[in-house]
């Protein structure tokens, strides 16, 4: 009986150690505290996705290459909204300086998981404006609408 219990004991002080440890491991490898706080959420104007997007590195440096991940969600959850044709505008001062779907010859751009990630280098540091619009879900072609966002490059 009592080897049983030193045996739970040591199992149970084991396995949540490890799990802390795993844990801590995880968040050292995929978010460190500017990730956390660099994602951006908007909804699109018509409401049919909440979007968000998550660039690194943060801060955000002119000359250094962007990553931007966008997630596509059903609105008002948390459920990734599958098959998303949409596209990644980046505009400043009004005038378009990047189209994802114009870099690929294409009218727009197409994620089968609702989760895709889409590099860029910005020239000089200053305020960008970030569209994304959604042309159609689930294969579904609907009215355009788009979501906004401003990012500031260092």
């Amino acid at each position: 009986m009592w080897n049983g219990v030193k045996y739970l004991q040591y199992f149970m002080i084991s396995f949540i150690t490890i799990s802390f440890i795993a844990l801590n491991f995880e968040q050292s490898v995929y978010s460190t505290p500017n990730e956390i706080n660099s994602d951006m959420f908007s909804s699109t104007n018509g409401g049919s996705l909440d979007v968000k997007i998550s660039p690194l590195p943060i801060p955000i440096n002119s000359q250094d290459e962007t990553k931007f991940k966008i997630t596509f969600f059903e609105p008002n959850s948390s459920t990734v909204q599958v098959h998303v044709d949409y596209d990644l505008i980046i505009s400043s001062d009004n005038q378009e300086i990047f189209s994802a779907s114009k870099l690929t010859g294409q009218p727009l751009l197409h994620t089968a998981e609702g989760i895709v990630t889409i590099p860029y280098k910005f020239e000089s540091p200053g305020l960008y404006n970030i569209k994304v619009p959604v042309l159609g879900i689930n294969f579904v072609p609907i009215n355009p609408e788009f979501a906004e966002f401003e990012v500031q490059v260092k």
